[in-house]
């Protein structure tokens, strides 16, 4: 156990002796963690906000149910990420413009593509960056986090099957679903992508000839 797990234990026991300083170390210590993941998951500032201050609700609520089983940061997550669901859930209910549905797939894709990550130059250049996250924001919540995790943030699928409660065979499916769901975004968005080449291309070849 690190220092810093030690640190989160010791004020999970303060706040659960209903000490109110000790609750607020914890809040500032996860906040921008849960304001994070909100955003990634709704790609709404203001539904963010609300989403961050359900979670920490919920946490004061459930914060004794904590046993210490996992790590305090994995079994957060997992806090948050259920909060977070619940909530676009219930969004959908309330504005049918929101399309939130995850899929039960906790079954092996037969078929999965390559699941090593992406050459470190596909986000070198800031233009196919913000192309990439335009991408991204067009997936499914639930895609756009096992992608994030896996691809961004780098976790391994026995780290993302921890954090996200589930089974390491739902990890890889999930994520090959998710990399078609992404990859057909691209084909059809493909004139941006095309435009970017064609201008990273024509920006090369000058400078080749002076």
């Amino acid at each position: 156990m690190d220092l810093e797990e030690k640190q989160i234990l010791a004020l999970i026991e303060q706040a659960l002796l209903k000490k109110p300083e000790a609750f607020e170390s914890l809040v500032q210590m996860y906040e921008k963690k849960a304001y994070l993941l909100a955003y990634r998951l709704s790609g709404n500032p203001n539904d963010a906000l609300e989403m961050s201050q359900e979670i920490f609700i919920k946490l004061y609520r459930n914060l004794s149910s904590f046993r210490k089983e996992s790590s305090f940061n994995t079994w957060f997550y997992r806090l948050a990420t259920n909060v977070s669901y619940d909530y676009l859930r219930k969004r959908q209910r309330e504005d049918k413009h929101i399309l939130i549905q995850k899929e039960d797939d906790d079954s092996d894709a037969k078929d999965q593509a390559d699941l090593t990550p992406w050459p470190e130059e596909l986000f070198e250049r800031k233009e196919l960056q913000e192309l990439m996250r335009q991408a991204m924001w067009l997936l499914r919540p639930d895609h756009r986090e096992v992608l994030y995790l896996y691809d961004i943030e780098n976790h391994s699928y026995e780290e993302i099957a921890e954090l996200l409660d589930c089974q390491l065979g739902t990890v890889k499916s999930r994520l090959h679903r998710a990399r078609n769901a992404l990859k057909q975004i691209i084909l059809d968005r493909r004139e941006l992508f095309e435009g970017y080449l064609r201008h990273t291309n024509q920006k090369g070849g000058s400078g080749d000839g002076m």
